[in-house]
């Protein structure tokens, strides 16, 4: 049987699960992983276990990681996966190798994901769907997916988690936090990341794609946010046919998006599709509340009346009006160059390690270097101009060490992987045009009078609570200095942080004063003018 199908191991302490991770590591000459999390003396054994297959050309260490993830199983390669996208954390050469991993798996065989159905919904699987193709016309790491059809001839996919993934996927998650957490205190290199955040983060995503139920709210999330817009099409989910391990929704029956020669044959305008393809994305990223966070050809098709079908909703991140203002700040401070702009944008994007005085610097040097060999953007002639300089922001940080939360650098590489779709189909698209109308909505909106004043009650409440607060706390620390028991005591740690909230509540309140300013003096004008009219 194949470690996709393995049933969970029940070991205490997972020591077959470590010894097993330790041979297939040692297998593909990956021995210097295990220095890392301090199991060097195993080393005196690697060549015990060494065995991976001969080829006249030796493996590159990129290559022999991929393969050695695809012989970990389900959850390493999910964490390979997610990792391929990572270009801030990974240098080019394994996030090239590491994307091969989406097209590497293997089937599980149809009599037992039929079984995993079955067992699911309670009914034999003829009962359930009279059609079952048995070919699955998908296969990830932790699901397949089948056509079928309901007993109404409704065509519907289903989507199936392979056996035995929760266990597993809960058993590699609690080894990858620890393997973290040892790493930080034998590996030099480790200070530089923030390695147990990182592995929460990535197994946090994992667990969250083992919960069809979550997958089947996020589906409907998204068919609520584009209800007014009819070129958009989201799958409805068949609740009754539906757990957390099984998902059955409409079956989306179009082209897939980079299918070029079919969508020229149907007669599609694929410069008007880019512009659409890009621009759900960015309706997603700046109007909304989450956003599809795998924005790659599979996942998108053209159906015959020209609407857009969107699929697979497993990842899914939240964003709000505040991370859209400062990714805002982000993607204008690289439009305009801007190096310090863009420093000040990252850290408030929760950059770790920027607020050291020498990492910054160290940035800085190198951001200045690479935007003073590049011209200022024209819009109409550099075509990639705002993806290929993310991509080489993501250079930047990676070389400095510069970690970003990974929903804030899935919101980054989302523009460009969108980016990418729609120059797949008009290799001459641009996406600045439309990020830049995206933006400078945002700030319009932001400074707008009925923003501001939408902002006044909030404003007025702070500076009432701050003054109103503040006798009480002036006579209890009267009362204990005369009582001698004042103590005065130097932190600043945490002093900007309280600047710039007084900082912003004055500003607020300033604003709001004026506005209440002009407001009333455009009244009385008018009043004046009335009565001396």
């Amino acid at each position: 049987m194949t470690n996709a199908i393995q049933q969970p191991r029940k070991r205490p302490g997972h020591l077959t699960r470590y010894w097993q991770i330790i041979k297939i590591l040692a297998k593909y000459r990956l021995e210097e992983v295990l220095g890392y999390v301090g199991l060097k003396k195993i080393l005196i054994f690697r060549f015990l276990f060494r065995g991976n297959p001969f080829r006249k050309m030796p493996y590159s260490k990129p290559e022999r990681m991929r393969m050695a993830i695809e012989e970990l199983g389900t959850f390493f390669v999910k964490l390979g996966q997610i990792l391929s996208t990572r270009t801030d954390l990974l240098p080019p050469a394994y996030t090239k190798e590491l994307s091969k991993l989406q097209n590497s798996l293997k089937p599980v065989p149809a009599e037992i994901m039929k079984k995993v159905i079955s067992n699911q919904l309670g009914h034999p699987i003829d009962e359930l769907f009279p059609v079952f193709n048995p070919a699955p016309i998908g296969v990830a790491s932790i699901g397949q997916v089948y056509a079928c059809s309901l007993h109404d001839g409704t065509d519907v996919v289903v989507k199936v988690q392979k056996p035995g993934v929760p266990e597993l996927v809960e058993e590699d998650m609690y080894i990858l936090k620890q393997a973290a957490a040892a790493a930080t205190k034998y590996w030099d290199g480790a200070q530089q990341y923030d390695l147990v955040g990182i592995a929460e983060e990535i197994a946090d995503t994992i667990k969250e794609e083992t919960d069809y139920i979550r997958e089947g709210h996020s589906a409907e999330y998204f068919a609520e946010f584009f209800k007014n817009d009819n070129t958009i099409h989201i799958p409805k989910i068949h609740w009754e046919a539906t757990t957390v391990r099984v998902l059955t929704m409409e079956k989306i029956k179009g082209i897939g998006i980079h299918d070029l020669q079919s969508l020229d044959k149907a007669g599609f305008d694929r410069k008007e599709l880019a512009k659409r393809t890009v621009g759900l994305w960015l309706k997603m990223v700046f109007e909304g509340g989450a956003f599809h966070a795998d924005p790659h050809p599979g996942n998108l098709f053209v159906e015959p009346d020209g609407r857009l079908g969107l699929v697979d909703f497993g990842m899914v991140y939240m964003v709000d009006d505040e991370v859209r203002w400062r990714l805002a700040n982000t993607v204008k401070a690289i439009l305009d160059r801007n190096v310090d702009m863009l420093i000040d944008a990252l850290i408030e994007l929760g950059a770790v390690n920027l607020r050291q005085e020498g990492s910054r610097a160290s940035l800085r040097k190198d951001m200045k270097y690479v935007m003073s060999h590049y011209p200022t953007i024209h819009l109409q002639k550099h075509a990639e101009s705002v993806s290929s300089n993310l991509d080489q922001l993501f250079t930047l940080l990676r070389r400095n060490r510069v970690q970003l939360p990974s929903n804030t650098f899935l919101l980054l590489k989302t523009i460009i992987m969108a980016q990418s779709m729609g120059r797949g189909l008009d290799p001459g698209f641009d996406i600045t045009p439309m990020l830049q109308s995206y933006v400078m909505r945002l700030i319009k909106k932001k400074y707008s009078i009925m923003a501001a004043v939408r902002r006044m009650p909030a404003a007025t409440a702070e500076m009432a609570s701050l003054l109103g607060g503040l006798p009480t706390r002036l006579d209890r620390m009267f009362k204990t200095a005369e009582r001698g028991e004042i103590q005065v005591r130097a932190d600043v740690s945490g002093v900007e942080k309280h600047i710039d909230h007084l900082e912003k509540v004055i500003n607020r309140t300033m604003l709001c004063v004026m506005i209440a300013a002009v407001i009333i003096g455009a009244s009385l004008l008018f009043v004046g003018l009335r009565l001396g009219g």
